[in-house]
């Protein structure tokens, strides 16, 4: 008997495919797929140090102060020393950032409901729900409650009405 695929290789193949989306459609303007998260991870908060941005896309300190020296050669992020801490940098969206950002999310919109063409808004928002709770799972310090399959599908079924 065929073992199903594995729900992690499935989430990484969506990776894959949206990155190639974004990526096409942000090239004409410049911008990479993690120089448009970074930006966009940025501008949910007024500063963010830029050790904190690492962190947060898995990359080295060395690869995020290049990017963040890229973008902020380009005018869109401005490095201050924190006050608290000296050796930290706090990193924020100057108004060039939010101008290209916009356009960004302008583009992205263009190409997210091909993405998810066929499927309907009561699935797209338990989809998205989903996904909170699989990045909130995958980011606790320790593993979480095993899934309970007793009843796998009754939050669906009432949101769907059936």
């Amino acid at each position: 008997m065929q073992r199903p695929t594995r729900t992690f290789y499935l989430i990484n193949r969506v990776n894959a495919a949206v990155n190639v989306q974004m990526e096409r459609i942000l090239k004409p303007l410049d911008i990479t797929v993690t120089q448009y998260t970074c930006m966009s991870r940025i501008r949910g908060h007024e500063v963010m140090s830029s050790a904190k941005l690492a962190r947060a896309h898995r990359v080295s300190p060395q690869t995020m102060y290049e990017m963040i020296t890229n973008l902020e050669k380009r005018g869109f992020l401005t490095r201050e020393k924190a006050r608290q801490n000296k050796k930290q940098l706090n990193v924020s969206l100057t108004r060039q950032g939010h101008k290209i950002l916009g356009l960004c999310d302008r583009k992205i919109d263009e190409i997210e409901p091909l993405v998810f063409a066929g499927v309907n808004t009561v699935y797209h928002a338990l989809f998205r729900e989903l996904l909170q709770t699989v990045i909130e799972n995958s980011t606790r310090g320790e593993v979480g409650e095993v899934a309970n399959d007793a009843e796998p599908l009754a939050p669906l079924r009432r949101r769907v009405g059936k």
